[in-house]
């Protein structure tokens, strides 16, 4: 079921209470001080129901100039605005406000209640009707219905109900698999039951036992119940208005302006990037380091803001800029905002918050301003910047979901966009952009050559070295990034080892020469293994030249090292094997004497052979004699 939140705006004592009562048959005024003043001071709040049964939330903001902040708390999460001038005065400054407040908060769909109707002439409401449409010209309302009412006679109060319902049923639902948030804009406590908080819940669904989190205290709760309209609820969805009873927490710590969400969906930072829009109708510009009071959701905090784009923003006129906080901001990227100037205190603008981020912005940057651009951009533009964002790093889909306040079933088809585009690539269970991918080919290929051109006889890069050295920063996705890697032709994998699919390791001439001279040298020597230096007086060549020959046979298989500076062939360490696990075939324990004496060396080259059996896992010593843990053929 679509679930709708109608908020009136408009001047102070234009009838937006009176109009709510006729509608729902509700007064709106709770507070006494409300009902003494014939004014509203705080946010009130009703159900309609239309003509086509729908239900309705309608949330009664005051219109009083000193209590703007308050109107913008009630704005938070509305769908459809009742822009409310009173036919006898016709638009007034804090009509202009709340227009401009509703624009920049995102609000798209309204109509236009001019009430009083009943105590002015018809050609007197005409002219007002004109001016009013001159105001709103150029605005989200400028083709919207306008409807003349009277909240005392009753006259035009079905047609306005009709009207609503016309404009709730072109609204598309809210996105309910979002991670739920909910606004506080009141707590109180109910004897035996607790603390509650109320607000509109602007995404996702919450259940009875749900844990959920209060920001910015961070502090776990669970919902023990809930509340539509003094009906008890299982589960509500975004668009509702919701009463929630919190299991252990005291109404000290929770009030106007706290967050009751999903836990660890939201970010708190003291500084956030955003794309700031000045008012055309604002008294002020916004001058670079400027001083403001900054409102979203039910939220209200002082800031400074760090143009970085321009020295100034004049009336009109919108750009990028750093936030900076007195305390930590909690909300989500992509939140709209209010912006009112420090001293005296009106509406200047608004924007949309696109990255809440710790560290300090340069100014004037290309690549930090590019970056801002395509976070302001669509969909698919931003998760591409968010995935480019984590580079090597990769990200996953649950935290662009995050990041970018997307549904699971939003985040996958924009991402399905991007890979079908070639502009991301799928990683095991995350994603990395393509530009990213490349740069890391780049990396990898001249990693490898570089290897390859100080191990020319080598296969090739240890894969762990290779890891080491490209992908420190995301070894969970190493594994992932080398098979995407070798699939795309950019290395070859032979086995442990990475290498350039054109790289062959050949032999020059003089080291052929030294390797056919150490297969000779090691295989005369047999079981008595030679010392390097042995090796190097046996061959010629040096130690330096020899070196790369020696490890290239390691890594062939033609040769097996002892100790570091011991080395036979491995025909002749197989050889030993065999002999070993032929004296150990009757299930006797074998000595090292009895394998000195088959073989017929010393017992110092007997004890190499024998250590090096034991750690390749062969065998064993148990006391003074080895058995036998596998067999070659195992």
């Amino acid at each position: 079921m679509k679930h709708v939140v109608i908020g009136t705006a408009g001047h102070v004592d234009h009838g937006k209470t009176w109009l709510t009562r006729a509608l729902t048959g509700t007064n709106t005024d709770r507070l006494k001080e409300e009902r003494e003043r014939g004014i509203t001071v705080d946010i009130g709040f009703a159900q309609l129901t239309l003509p086509n049964g729908q239900r309705a939330s309608i949330i009664d903001v005051p219109g009083h100039e000193a209590l703007v902040k308050n109107m913008i708390a009630g704005a938070t999460g509305i769908d459809v605005v009742l822009l409310v001038v009173a036919s006898d005065e016709g638009f007034m400054p804090q009509t202009q406000e709340h227009l401009d407040i509703l624009g920049l908060l995102g609000v798209e769909r309204g109509i236009i209640v001019m009430t009083k109707c009943d105590a002015v002439e018809a050609d007197w409401a005409d002219m007002v009707e004109a001016d009013i449409l001159d105001h709103v010209e150029g605005t989200f309302l400028q083709d919207a219905p306008v409807v003349r009412v009277s909240a005392v006679t009753g006259e035009g109060i079905d047609l306005l109900k009709q009207r609503i319902t016309d404009l709730v049923e072109q609204l598309q639902p809210r996105n309910e698999d979002r991670a739920c948030r909910l606004p506080v804009d009141r707590s109180f406590t109910i004897k035996g039951f607790g603390t509650v908080v109320t607000g509109t819940l602007v995404d996702g669904t919450v259940h009875v036992g749900d844990e959920v989190e209060v920001y910015p205290q961070r502090k776990l709760t669970h919902i023990r119940s809930l509340q539509n309209h003094n009906e008890a609820a299982e589960s509500m969805s975004a668009g509702m208005r919701v009463a929630a009873n919190l299991q252990g927490v005291e109404r000290k710590e929770v009030s106007r302006g706290c967050i009751v969400a999903r836990p660890g969906t939201l970010q708190q930072a003291d500084r956030l990037l955003a794309h700031v829009v000045v008012s055309s109708d604002s008294p002020f510009d916004v001058r670079n380091s400027s001083r403001v009071h900054f409102y979203t959701g039910t939220e209200e905090l002082l800031c400074r803001v760090r143009l970085l784009d321009a020295d100034a923003l004049l009336p009109g006129e919108d750009g990028f800029a750093q936030l900076v906080f007195d305390r930590p901001v909690t909300a989500r990227n992509h939140d709209r905002f209010i912006i009112r100037f420090f001293s005296p205190v009106v509406t200047i603008g608004g924007g949309t918050i696109l990255d809440i981020a710790p560290g300090r912005a340069r100014r004037n940057s290309e690549p930090v301003l590019r970056r801002l651009r395509a976070l302001n951009g669509s969909r698919e533009e931003r998760l591409l910047q968010r995935v480019r964002d984590a580079g090597v790093r990769c990200a996953t889909a649950p935290e662009l979901e995050i990041a970018e306040n997307l549904s699971p079933k939003e985040c996958a088809t924009s991402l399905s966009t991007l890979c079908e585009q070639g502009l991301v690539q799928a990683v095991g269970d995350a994603y990395v952009a393509a530009d990213a991918l490349e740069r890391l080919k780049d990396d990898v290929r001249a990693a490898l050559a570089e290897y390859h051109e100080r191990h020319a006889l080598e296969r090739g890069m240890g894969l762990g070295a290779l890891r080491t050295r490209l992908f420190s920063a995301c070894p969970e996705r190493a594994d992932a990034l080398v098979r995407l890697l070798e699939a795309s032709g950019c290395l070859v994998v032979d086995g442990r080892h990475a290498r350039l699919p054109e790289f062959e390791a050949t032999l020059t001439p003089e080291q052929l020469r030294l390797h056919d001279s150490v297969v000779a040298a090691v295989e005369a020597a047999g079981f008595e293994p030679l010392e390097i230096d042995g090796l190097v007086a046996r061959v010629g060549g040096g130690k330096r030249a020899l070196a790369p020959v020696l490890d290239r046979m390691r890594a062939d298989g033609e040769l097996v090292s002892l100790t570091p500076t011991t080395t036979a062939s491995a025909k002749v360490w197989r050889r030993g094997l065999d002999t070993f696990m032929q004296m150990a075939a009757s299930g006797d324990p074998v000595t090292i004497a009895q394998f000195r004496d088959r073989i017929g060396v010393s017992r110092k080259f007997a004890g190499l052979f024998l250590d090096s059996y034991d750690r390749a896992g062969y065998t064993r010593l148990v006391g003074d004699a080895r058995v036998v843990l596998r067999r070659p053929e195992d």
